[in-house]
């Protein structure tokens, strides 16, 4: 059953300091939303679907298949930034993992999943940060190539794994000092933690490398032990051997590149006129850079979208536009923005060889399609926040026409990038 109370604020605060709880009455239960999560990476999902258990909350599930379900023009009628998982409610969407469960975790303010004061709720979302940016990224560096959703790149795994030590030995310290990571009680913090390790106790911490953290075993198994959690991890066998990496799955496959079948027409025009080998063979052989491109584009875009979402993050957090700027994490993703970036000119190049015309045609149009795409993308947001501004619901949002028309530009435009 769902309970209402009252809302959340200085009140709030001050009924926790003093132990009380506001009246509650009985209500049928009520569903949330639908979560749609892609299998494979179902751990992100599994934050919010764990949270609406403590919370008593209704939440549907629908897997997503992003070879076919991403191509829907529905899809990005109603989510624009096409992130997954996403909750879909009567309201609009909510996308990414993080945000999903913050929005389940906050739907009941008479219990303690996102902390009894404001105190804690800063703590929480401190662990969340943490979570996200020290350990989920490392963890599946290592752990994806293991489950066939990405390449084994081996200097990058090392690095990781040595980065998962470090999260591990933070998370170590404080569950020395306290039961659950911000005190004596489960909040979300300890949801998406567990969740986040979860395939890495399954998959690849050995007893070698779980050793130098007890603590942190002791808790993982204290909270996969509740019905919450295993009513929806299951079973967690703890790994005996650290699995190695496998062959990446088809549908998490990169496409294949095509251009070298233009090389035995080369190697004939080569043959055809000697004098002219010293400028062919350079030629073509600057036809393998157009293969990069596409990829490329989808780098900046998604690099440029991060940076784009961590400085609304940080300015809402009461930062200047240059505290911003300055900020360590800002500056790394500019970096790595810029040095994407310095790799796009030599994609383009990719026109002046003779040994693969029909690929470089659509390497030199890739940033005009991106800058098009992120236009079209801000336009449709804009529409979207004007439009629910003026009252309309979510689904009146999405059958809008305007909203149509340009989520329809957009498909075109995604249609125009390299393959």
């Amino acid at each position: 059953a769902v309970f209402v109370s009252a809302p959340r604020g200085p009140n709030r605060r001050q009924r926790r300091t003093r132990g009380l709880r506001a009246p509650l009455f009985r209500m049928a239960p009520v569903k949330i939303g639908t979560l749609h999560f892609i299998e494979q990476t179902a751990y992100k999902a599994d934050k919010a679907v764990i949270a609406a258990k403590f919370n008593g909350v209704v939440l549907d599930k629908k897997a997503f298949d992003p070879a076919k379900d991403a191509k829907k023009p529905d899809f990005l009628a109603k989510n624009p930034l096409g992130k997954v998982p996403y909750l879909e409610t009567d309201m609009g969407c909510i996308c990414t993992s993080n945000a999903v469960a913050r929005y389940i975790a906050r739907c009941r303010a008479d219990t303690s999943l996102y902390g009894r004061s404001f105190d804690d709720e800063g703590q929480i979302d401190t662990w969340l940060e943490f979570c996200s940016h020290e350990l989920e990224v490392p963890l599946m560096t290592w752990v994806y190539p293991v489950m066939g959703l990405m390449e084994d790149v081996p200097a990058a795994t090392k690095d990781a794994q040595a980065d998962v030590k470090k999260a591990l030995t933070t998370m170590e310290a404080q569950l020395k000092a306290t039961k659950f990571l911000i005190g004596d009680f489960v909040t979300l913090a300890d949801i998406a933690l567990v969740c986040a390790l979860r395939e890495g106790f399954a998959r690849v911490f050995d007893p070698d490398f779980r050793k130098p953290f007890p603590k942190v075993c002791s808790w993982f198994e204290a909270c996969r032990a509740m019905p919450q959690f295993s009513s929806v991890l299951g079973a967690v066998k703890l790994c005996a051997k650290a699995e190695t990496p496998q062959a990446v799955l088809p549908a998490f496959k990169p496409p294949e590149r095509k251009e070298k079948k233009a090389e035995p027409k080369a190697e004939a025009k080569a043959k055809a006129a000697p004098k002219a080998t010293p400028k062919a063979t350079p030629k073509a052989a600057a036809a393998p850079a157009a293969a990069p491109s596409g990829d490329v584009a989808a780098q900046i875009q998604s690099v440029g979208d991060e940076i784009r979402t961590l400085k609304a993050k940080l300015k809402a957090e009461g930062l200047s536009g240059k505290k911003i700027d300055a900020h360590d994490d800002v500056k790394r993703l500019v970096a790595q923005l810029q040095e994407l970036k310095a790799q796009a000119p030599a994609a383009g190049a990719a026109p002046a060889a003779p040994a693969a015309p029909a690929a470089a045609p659509a390497a030199a149009g890739g940033g005009d399609v991106e800058a098009k795409v992120k236009a079209v993308g801000d336009e449709i947001r804009e529409l979207k926040a004007k439009l629910k501004a003026e009252g309309l619901s979510g689904k009146k949002i999405d059958a809008h026409d305007d909203v149509k028309r340009l989520v329809g530009q957009l498909q075109e435009l995604k249609a125009q990038f390299p393959k």
